[in-house]
């Protein structure tokens, strides 16, 4: 969680500025995560930031091919490896994206493979289309950027 808030203030300062904001959270995680080495369900990859997100007064909309059943947030289920998997949300309605441990994913490495490259190259495209002009990309290396 320490993480997820430092990742917070390092792309808007106080906390509170996250207020009312709309932010997308790609690869949110799920309630159906399982552990890449024992194969059983773990909290370690459940939709941490969308949960944070709501109790600092944002309007997260978390995105996965999980089940995301009973979440208090808006969610998706999509399979973000297919082409075009995005398109459905509208262009610029987001105050800030979040895309984390996507492409580290033991899941989707071993469902795309050779596709990892294509599909981050479409993902990272998505993600500006997404963006309110100002809006904030945050990655899960760390770094937030302003577009």
């Amino acid at each position: 969680m320490t993480e997820l808030v430092n990742r917070l203030m390092d792309a808007f300062g106080p906390l509170a500025a996250i207020r009312d904001l709309t932010v997308l959270d790609i690869a949110c995680g799920s309630n159906s995560s399982r552990s890449p080495v024992t194969g059983e369900r773990t909290a370690e990859f459940e939709p941490w930031m969308c949960r944070l997100l709501m109790e600092l007064g944002a309007r997260p909309v978390g995105i996965d091919i999980g089940d995301l059943a009973g979440e208090a947030f808006v969610h998706h289920r999509v399979d973000l490896g297919v082409a075009g998997a995005l398109d459905f949300l509208a262009t610029g309605s987001f105050d800030a994206v979040h895309e984390s441990r996507l492409f580290g994913s033991p899941e989707f490495r071993a469902a795309h493979g050779r596709d990892t490259e294509r599909i981050r190259r479409e993902i990272h495209r998505q993600e500006r289309r997404l963006l309110r002009r100002g809006g904030v990309l945050i990655h899960s290396d760390g770094r937030a950027k302003h577009e």
